[in-house]
């Protein structure tokens, strides 16, 4: 015996419907669920770089990294933030130089490439081109990382399909590897924005930064948006 064998409800007690036992069958009689052949999208590739077939498994992955990919990479609570830019050199704490590669991930996987930007995870070492990455913070996650470094080698470039490009330049400019912003943030200024702080670091000019080629078609539109009179190639 339970305690709710023989329970009768109070004659004031508010109505309870019934909604079937164990023993219910609630398919009895049911018509069976028909099926149709048609032509469905065969491509299985994810704008985040993964492929949409891994959520026939768990999906745990994919579901990981493209979230990381929409609204950014979250950042450690043990690292201190003082601003919302932080700039990572090969010297910096293995900390913070294993964020970088965790967010150089993102475009790696998103654009296939071979290798990270950004791999420098043993000992502090001194580069000669002082390589560094830029990562914005917003809303407790990275949402913005350029790498860049330095060099003395470029060429002008009109950002024009097909044009020459002009005379070498051997002024050392920072010169801008690769930059990534978390999808949700795209097309807000933040790429710009990563530019403008890489200029002002190193203090010249947005117009004097390099860019490393080839520039891709969403870089090109940002060279055009702040360097409509052309930029400087490596």
């Amino acid at each position: 015996m339970d305690r709710w064998t023989g329970y009768v409800d109070a004659d004031d007690a508010p109505i309870r419907p019934w909604v079937g036992g164990r023993d219910q069958d609630l398919s009895y009689g049911a018509t069976p669920v028909q099926f149709r052949t048609l032509k469905t999208p065969t491509d299985d590739k994810c704008p985040c770089g993964m492929r949409l077939r891994d959520f026939q498994d768990d999906g745990k992955a994919h579901s990981t990294h493209h979230t990381a990919w929409t609204f950014g990479t979250p950042a450690p609570k043990n690292l201190d933030w003082w601003g919302d830019l932080a700039v990572v050199t090969t010297q910096s704490p293995i900390a913070w130089r294993r964020l970088a590669h965790q967010v150089a991930r993102m475009p790696q996987k998103e654009n296939h490439y071979d290798f990270a930007s950004w791999s420098h995870l043993s000992e502090p070492e001194e580069t000669p081109d002082n390589v560094r990455a830029y990562l914005l913070r917003s809303n407790g996650c990275v949402i913005g990382y350029l790498n860049a470094h330095d060099t003395d080698r470029h060429r002008r470039w009109d950002l024009i399909d097909e044009s020459e490009y002009g005379e070498e330049d051997d002024i050392l400019r920072p010169c801008i590897g690769l930059i990534w912003v978390a999808d949700a943030y795209r097309r807000q200024g933040v790429g710009a924005t990563l530019v403008q702080a890489l200029a002002d670091d190193f203090g010249c000019q947005v117009a004097d930064v390099s860019w490393s080629n080839p520039i891709s078609g969403a870089g090109r539109r940002l060279a055009r948006r702040i360097s409509p009179e052309g930029v400087w190639v490596s």
